[in-house]
């Protein structure tokens, strides 16, 4: 990054002008050291963190940043002979405190990065802030308190149940869906409320589930409200038994009563008309039919082609006259 031009005086490089906008731009802390530890070169990010004022590091050495990098001789042994093979093939990084200028310590995460350039070897330093223990656990309370609320105002029910299948936790949902209590709920296995035609299926399904860490899995079945209803629920199941955090089968729960009422009233729709085109009889082939009084042959016997046309299709007659016959057969009623 800054391996051409940085200690040149004179006419600016294009190398040294973008180095100087990547070194303005970093969010990052970036400073520049020599091989005997003075800094070089240093951005206002670093001078923002530290509490110097500006160009106040430039010439100084950066043991005053890091006495514990060479207090400890890491320097040495980890990034100061940039000659060598291992330390010419990138970055190292490590963990350690920094000191302001007003005596505080800051947790430091450290970036060693060699530069070979015209002026001699360089050591570029990317400094970033760490969160100490006191933020690092508020950040968790933070991320508790959040995921509290999602699974506390979920449409759906939550539940954590234990090796032995009794439930440790449920969410407030299983009021809103199922009228019980959390504490109702809390240290049993619920299994008497699954309805009879199914509670054998579904406690041979789970026992199979609860083998198999790592698993996921979904059902559906009924189960008794509090009311004494049912109410269809599709429940996914997530085997973390294993998992050292959570050492359970953790189980979403949702109830689909309405959309299984939905389908059921689709399922009779699709019967209905199923039994409906079973009862259409299509006439097909050659109909033998009389020229003169239109009886149509079926087998030894004449009939009527009413009657064999009713007897094949869910259609009545009503007869008529039409005007030519009406002309051919009631003359006199036509004329007047």
């Amino acid at each position: 990054m800054f391996q051409k031009g940085i200690m040149s005086q004179g006419r600016t490089t294009l190398s040294e002008a973008v180095s100087r906008a990547v070194l303005v731009s970093a969010p990052a802390g970036i400073l520049v050291f020599d091989s005997a530890g003075r800094i070089v070169l240093v951005n206002a990010q670093t001078e923002e963190l530290f509490a110097y004022g500006l160009d106040e590091l430039v010439s100084q050495s950066a043991e005053v940043l890091f006495p514990e990098l060479f207090r400890e001789d890491r320097l040495q042994r980890t990034a100061a002979s940039t000659g060598s093979s291992e330390w010419q093939r990138g970055p190292v990084s490590f963990e350690l405190r920094g000191l302001r200028k007003d005596g505080k310590e800051l947790p430091l995460e450290v970036s060693l990065v060699p530069l070979d350039t015209p002026d001699g070897p360089l050591v570029c330093c990317m400094i970033r802030k760490m969160a100490s223990p006191q933020q690092a656990e508020q950040a968790l309370r933070d991320t508790e308190e959040r995921f509290r609320l999602m699974v506390e105002n979920s449409h759906d029910i939550m539940t954590v149940r234990d090796a032995d299948g009794k439930v440790r936790y449920t969410s407030p949902s299983i009021s809103r869906i199922m009228g019980y209590t959390q504490e109702q709920m809390v240290g049993s296995t619920g299994f008497e409320l699954v309805h009879p035609d199914e509670r054998s299926t579904v406690e041979s399904a789970l026992k199979e589930f609860w083998k198999n860490p790592g698993a996921r899995g979904t059902i559906q079945f009924r189960a008794r409200h509090a009311a004494g209803s049912w109410v269809s629920l599709e429940v996914t199941a997530y085997n973390l038994l294993d998992h050292p955090a959570i050492q359970g089968v953790v189980i979403n729960g949702r109830d689909i009563s309405e959309r299984r009422q939905q389908e059921a009233g689709k399922d009779q729709m699709i019967a209905e008309l199923q039994q409906t085109i079973s009862n259409v009889k299509t006439l097909t082939g050659v109909l033998p039919i009389c020229a003169s009084c239109k009886k149509i042959q079926e087998g030894e016997n004449w009939r009527q082609i009413e009657a064999y046309v009713r007897d094949r299709s869910q259609v009545e007659f009503s007869h008529t006259m039409c005007p030519e016959c009406s002309s051919l057969w009631y003359p006199d009623l036509q004329s007047n």
